[in-house]
Order: C-alpha cells, then structure tokens, then sequence
C-alpha cells in the first residue's frame, strides 16, 4: 500500500510539471495566444491581493518575471510579477480572463516584464528588460504560443523633467517599431494605457511644471493610434487610487483596466480582419 501512495504521489508530480511546461500540449490543439506585459509598476501592479486571487486560474499561463533554473509555463496566479517586493495585483491577470471569455475555446499566455520606477530608456531596445522580453517571446513561440499582443503602462518616471517628457512620442513609437522588427511580427498590436487621471494632483506631483509634463505624456500616449498602424490607446476613466501619493491604481481598477484592454484589442484585431 505504501509502494502504491508513493507511485500516485510522484505520477501526480509529474502531472503538474507536464502542465507548466507545455499549457498547448496540455490542452491538445487549442490555439496558444501569447500577451507581453510592459511599463512600470502600474503594469507589474499596486492592488490589494485578496485570499481568492491566488487561486490557479485554469487556461491562462506565464513566464515568471525572475526565475532561476529552466524557464517554464507556470499556471497564472497573482502576482504575476515578481521583480520588486510591491509588486501585487495587476491588470494582466483581468485582462486575460477578459481574452479568454471573449475567444472561447483558447489558451492564453502572459510573459510580465515590467519594471516599477522604470523610465522608458530602461525599458527600450539595447535594455536588459527589452532583451528579456524578446527572449522570452522567442521561447513562447519555440513551445506552441503565437505572440497576439503588447499591452504597455508606462510614463509616470518620464513626467520628471521636459526633456524626458518632450522626448517620449518619439521613443515609444522607436519602441513599438523595434519590438516589432525583433519580433518578425509588423502588425503586431500594441496597446497603451493613460496615466491615471488622478495622477498629478497630489501635493507631490502638482507642480505646474510637473502638471505640463505629465500632460505631455498623455498626449503622446493618446495620440499613438493616429501615429502607427494597429495600436490602441485606453482611458483611464473613473479608476481610483490606493495610496497616498496618487500615483498608483487598486484592485478595482485593475480589473476594469484589464477589461478596457481586452476590448481595445478586440477592437484592433477585429478592424484588422476586416481590412
């Protein structure tokens, strides 16, 4: 009776490695869609992580941000990222259950990159952040996922001073063209996410420099989809925030950030099948 406990406990073992290696091979022909997350710590996330979210959440997969030994698909989880001690409750995880519940029948992957604090030259080509990405991309690809999609946060570190604000429409655009020349990928959607809205209206960032600055990076933000082809741009719109500082969003409105996203995409994916 021993002998057979130890049998069904290391079968059960190897059932669970099976399925955080391969989700396409666990879920037989389904079709494997791939998400890069990036930005700062808007992206990573700020929310409250309730008991519930640390729930396996059947069908959705990541690549977790730091990892030692073999890089592998785990079953997705808050928080999907892992780089920094506040990173908790984000948008990727609503985003994907959002994919999931309009494409039945897939599974989806999430590769989180982001970095909180990170400027957009720490997170741009020649980065170690944007080789990890694409590294990570590249095994995605190597093991049945197709990558469907960036979804980027981001801004907040480049609102500090007007060269850096002046200079960010030119670098996220660079950004989205070498992501998709790297990734072989040229209509690869991108998606960008406002500032908060609330951003800027704490004693710390109220300054009216300060003010003209993050103006700056909203308008570069909104303006993206007028500028390149299949990307989308998404409010900001009655979220709120979870601390003192007005900088960062909470749980509630990750989840609708993540829901706007999924619609965005949507959006995009669907003018583009028509075309």
């Amino acid at each position: 009776m021993r002998n057979i406990k130890i049998f069904v406990f290391l079968a059960l073992f190897a059932g669970l490695n099976f399925q955080c290696r391969s989700p396409r091979l666990v879920q037989g022909n389904k079709e494997f869609d791939v998400f890069i997350l990036m930005g700062q710590s808007n992206m990573s996330g700020y929310g409250e992580i309730l008991p519930e979210d640390t729930v396996l959440v059947k069908n959705i997969f990541y690549l977790p941000t730091i990892y030692k030994g073999h890089l592998q698909w785990m079953p997705a989880r808050h928080p999907l990222h892992n780089r920094l001690p506040s990173d908790r409750f984000g948008m990727g995880l609503p985003f994907a259950k959002e994919i999931l519940a309009t494409h039945p029948g897939i599974v989806v992957g999430l590769i989180p990159v982001a970095w909180g604090g990170a400027p957009i030259d720490s997170l741009d080509k020649g980065t170690a952040v944007y080789a990890d990405a694409l590294k990570k991309a590249l095994f995605a690809e190597t093991h049945g996922g197709k990558i469907k999609g960036v979804l980027w946060h981001q801004g907040e570190s480049d609102t500090v001073d007007s060269l850096l604000s002046n200079s960010y429409s030119k670098k996220l655009q660079k950004l989205v063209t070498d992501l998709r020349a790297d990734l072989k990928l040229p209509d690869l959607p991108f998606i960008v996410g406002n500032l908060a809205e609330f951003y800027g209206t704490g004693k710390e960032h109220n300054a009216p420099q300060r003010v003209r600055q993050i103006n700056t990076i909203r308008a570069a933000l909104r303006a993206l989809p007028s500028e390149m082809k299949n990307t989308g741009f998404v409010e900001t719109t009655g979220c709120s925030s979870i601390d003192s500082h007005y900088v960062h969003f909470n749980r509630a409105s990750y989840i609708i950030l993540g829901k706007r996203y999924a619609e965005k995409y949507n959006e995009i994916i669907a003018k583009f099948n028509n075309e």
